[in-house]
């Protein structure tokens, strides 16, 4: 099968199912293409969101242990936590056990209110004090961005200038554009507690994501690749992760976010004064914790891989560099999963033929799919489904009478 890519399904949303993609990302190449997205994009929201064996369970948890430092600090200077949690409508108890789940979207409700009573925006996590105000005060330099990558930039200077420290970066390496948190020099005030530390440098990332959503809505969800933790791996204290609809790279030495560099760079229209708030922030991050996340995501690889081949990236070693590993740790980390690079392009390929068979001619798409030939994609789409595409069409087009 000879494939001669041309980017088909530049306009598929990736991640979000509610959301077209921004019209400026497309550019002048997708435009002379049909526009296959209609067809496409339920196809491609099943390749992200749900694998063979997955079913949607409920919001993101932590367990209390990793959240009850936070709450001694706050009552050791006499904040009222329980009137706290009276107010949220939680028990009083909710802390009592350690391992007790806490809903993420609580304890995001609960750091809210907490850093309010401090007036630090760090909730006590750094000797530098963030007055009340600072997240509203950094947001108010969005204002006139272009794009993506210019925000993560803009935001990465901020919060150096505020911490007194270059914390944050960005970074492009190829395809991939990274908004690093390195905090091995950074002042903590409980230095000796990492398993806390880790916990919330993991919901700055969240936060920080989310930021990134309120200044384009669409484009950041469908941009993120990849999130990189220090965390050795995935345990019973990783609940909250479960959030995040991108691959986690665990072990990692830094902290980071990586996004599609083209998506990044692409223009976005100016967000207005009202939406960049911290309240706006926060409204994104219990949305994003009390969504529904996939219960036994246990192959994130192939959903990655899925991901990508909907999106019309169909090389392997391509693919590999987007979820920054070797071809080699690829095929490994496929083959752990149960299966090959071969058959998951196959099954994409399979399903997208199918989709566009319902109202495109067998030429255009086996050009769209990037068949060298029509007869390759015959025998391909013979040897898949047992009928020839025309054929295929045929009966579609009889039954749909």
């Amino acid at each position: 099968m000879g494939f001669a890519r041309k980017h088909l399904v530049c306009s598929v949303g990736i991640h979000t199912s509610a959301n077209a993609v921004n019209p400026a990302v497309r550019g002048d190449e997708c435009s002379r293409h049909i526009d296959f997205s209609a067809q496409l994009r339920g196809f491609c929201i099943m390749a992200d969101f749900i694998a063979d064996g997955t079913e949607m369970a409920g919001p993101a948890v932590a367990p209390a242990h990793l959240i009850r430092p936070l709450v001694e600090m706050a009552e050791a200077h006499g904040v009222a936590v329980n009137e706290i949690l009276k107010g949220l409508g939680l028990p009083q108890a909710l802390f009592d056990d350690p391992e007790n789940k806490v809903r993420l979207a609580d304890y995001f409700r609960i750091q809210n209110q907490i850093q309010a009573a401090l007036e630090d925006e760090t909730c006590n996590l750094s000797t530098r004090q963030l007055l009340p105000g600072t997240t509203d005060y950094i947001l108010s330099h969005l204002t006139g961005v272009k794009s993506l990558t210019e925000t993560m930039k803009t935001l990465a200077r901020s919060y150096n200038l505020i911490h007194g420290g270059e914390y944050n970066s960005v970074r492009k390496r190829g395809e991939i554009v990274s908004f690093v948190i390195d905090v091995r020099a950074f002042p903590f005030t409980t230095p000796d507690n990492p398993e806390h530390i880790a916990f919330s440098m993991e919901c700055v990332q969240i936060f920080l994501h989310c930021m990134l959503k309120i200044v384009a809505p669409s484009l950041a969800e469908q941009a993120l690749r990849k999130i990189a933790v220090p965390r050795a791996r995935r345990d019973e204290d990783s609940g909250h992760l479960a959030c995040w609809a991108a691959p986690i790279e665990f072990g990692a030495s830094v902290y980071s976010l990586d996004y599609d560099a083209s998506l990044a760079a692409a223009a976005i229209s100016s967000p207005p004064m009202d939406a960049l708030t911290a309240s706006r922030v926060f409204t994104e991050i219990f949305a994003m914790a009390d969504k529904g996340v996939l219960r036994g995501v246990i192959n994130q690889t192939e959903d990655f891989v899925r991901s990508a081949l909907g999106r019309g990236v169909i090389d392997q070693t391509r693919i590999a560099a987007l979820l920054g590993v070797s071809t080699a740790t690829l095929r490994r980390r496929l083959e752990e999963e149960g299966t090959t690079f071969r058959v998951l392009r196959r099954d994409v390929l399979n399903e997208a033929a199918k989709a566009l068979l319902k109202q495109h001619s067998a030429s255009e798409v086996a050009e769209e799919l990037g068949f060298s030939e029509i007869r390759s994609f015959n025998r391909a789409f013979k040897a898949w489904n047992g009928e020839t595409p025309t054929a295929y069409a045929a009966r579609i087009s009889r039954q749909a009478i």
